[in-house]
């Protein structure tokens, strides 16, 4: 919409001298009008350079659009076949082999651990997540002795896969490793048995 805006303010500006030529009266003093002119010629290069500049903004706008779409779609095919895998212990090993041997439930709660870091990579991608804001939830991933598990075993794919990518693939994952040295200089981490409620009322499971 904002294109066709400017394409019609840019037909206006080129269509007015042609205009005034066939409206204007036979007496008209033309050496007047041709000063007019000049003063017109120079506030329409301002507005000629506003209007590229709308139209600039407008195409650069579709194309962050275009990519966020894009890189939703990927993400959404993505969690359809993580689905998938968990659902079936041979589509799991099919797909995503373990790096080292580990039991089937601990591979599982690593792809877990690694798709809620690929969530926060998207949501740092598109502006979602400030860098302040992406410390906070890291500081909260690795909070578990899964997630430290997972990225024990898989950050240095990860280091090389984003270090690959742009800039904001490589500020995301060097802040990762960050956190995730942060976590355990504090200390060791939250263990299973934290998340689980010992004190259920007899007679419940």
């Amino acid at each position: 919409m904002y294109g066709l805006l400017v394409l019609g303010l840019l037909g206006l500006i080129g269509s007015t001298p042609f205009v005034l030529a066939a409206v204007a009266p036979a007496s008209t003093d033309w050496g007047k009008l041709s000063d007019i002119s000049q003063t017109y010629g120079a506030v329409s290069v301002v507005l000629s350079a506003i209007a590229l500049a709308g139209v600039a903004l407008s195409l650069l706008y579709q194309v962050r659009l275009t990519r966020t779409s894009n890189e939703q779609a990927i993400r959404e095919s993505h969690l359809q076949l993580a689905a998938l895998a968990l659902s079936d212990p041979a589509l799991l090993q099919a797909w995503s082999p373990p790096i080292a041997p580990v039991t089937l439930k601990r591979h599982q709660q690593h792809l877990i651990t690694s798709l809620a870091l690929g969530e926060l990579l998207q949501r740092f991608r598109i502006g979602h997540l400030s860098i302040e804001k992406l410390a906070v939830k890291l500081d909260g991933h690795f909070r578990g002795e899964i997630a430290r598990e997972q990225w024990e075993r898989e950050g240095a794919g990860w280091r090389s896969t984003m270090g690959a990518g742009d800039r904001r693939d490589r500020v995301f994952v060097r802040l990762v490793n960050e956190r995730y040295e942060v976590a355990v200089a504090a200390g060791p981490a939250a263990a299973l048995h934290e998340f689980q409620d010992l004190h259920l009322p007899q007679g419940c499971s």
